[in-house]
């Protein structure tokens, strides 16, 4: 497993954005950053923990995950994107239900609820499937050499490179308070008996393009990539050729996490 470390696992998820498996992670911040204003931190470790539940059993070379992930890939990923769509449809309609049990499922299908982003988390895990040699290379170095907990490990940092983006992105828009904003708080809308929100609707849009996206592009390995193939395969390449010893940059890693904690401590 001394292949790949930690450095060039990360490296390898940042660099996924590249490539057509990296569709759904913007388009999936915003639909659960429009109708949530604040608190967008937790909601995107949310959605990393939904990469987390795809990507590690896998790195941990799982025959179970393995068989369902790769033997069932067709229908989880037909299963994936109705899901969203449903979610986008609720979203929509979810300000328009005011009696019966139906308000009780309000909260559950707003597109900034627990559930909703831990969705997407899942359906861009899925997605990841074809992203990079990086991630070939793990799940091929894991599977050989019988390091679960290494190659779990590395899955899980590789993630966290998918969701770094999401997390600076959530970062600047609680820093500069964007859902206060006037073009952002949107408005309220009637048609006919459904009472509509304008942030509702755009995030429930967003939700049922995700989802059609998913369905119509084969869990986006129909897409074209958004730069050109070189860029990437440059890209994942140079990741891979990274060398940082393991130990360090834990070590990096924690004392960064030490300095966060403690100044939004003394922020609060």
């Amino acid at each position: 497993m001394s292949g790949v470390g930690y450095a060039a696992a990360f490296l390898g998820g940042l660099f996924s954005l590249l490539s057509p498996c990296g569709a759904l992670l913007l388009p999936a911040f915003f639909g659960y950053a429009f109708p949530g204003g604040r608190r967008l931190a937790g909601r995107t470790l949310l959605f990393y923990l939904g990469l987390c539940l795809v990507l590690v059993p896998l790195g941990m070379g799982s025959a179970q995950a393995s068989r369902l992930f790769y033997g069932h890939q067709d229908l989880l990923v037909t299963a994936a994107g109705w899901l969203l769509i449903a979610l986008g449809v609720a979203q929509v309609a979810g300000q328009g239900w005011t009696i019966g049990p139906l308000e009780r499922l309000r909260a559950h299908v707003r597109g900034d609820s627990a559930g909703a982003v831990l969705a997407l988390g899942l359906v861009s895990g899925l997605a990841g499937f074809c992203a990079g040699p990086v991630l070939g290379a793990v799940l091929t170095v894991a599977a050989a050499s019988g390091d679960a907990l290494r190659g779990g490990v590395l899955l899980a940092v590789y993630a966290a490179g998918m969701a770094a983006p999401l997390l600076l992105l959530a970062a600047l828009w609680e820093r500069f308070d964007l859902g206060r904003r006037r073009w952002l708080r949107g408005r309220g809308l009637r048609m006919g008996k459904l009472r509509v929100h304008t942030t509702s609707l755009l995030s429930g849009l967003v939700f049922a393009g995700l989802g059609v996206l998913f369905l119509v592009s084969d869990g986006t390995r129909g897409l074209a990539a958004p730069f050109p193939e070189e860029w990437e395969a440059w890209l994942q390449e140079a990741a891979a050729s990274v060398r940082v010893p393991d130990l360090a940059l834990v070590g990096v890693a924690a004392v960064a996490l030490a300095g966060v904690t403690l100044w939004r401590l003394r922020r609060r």
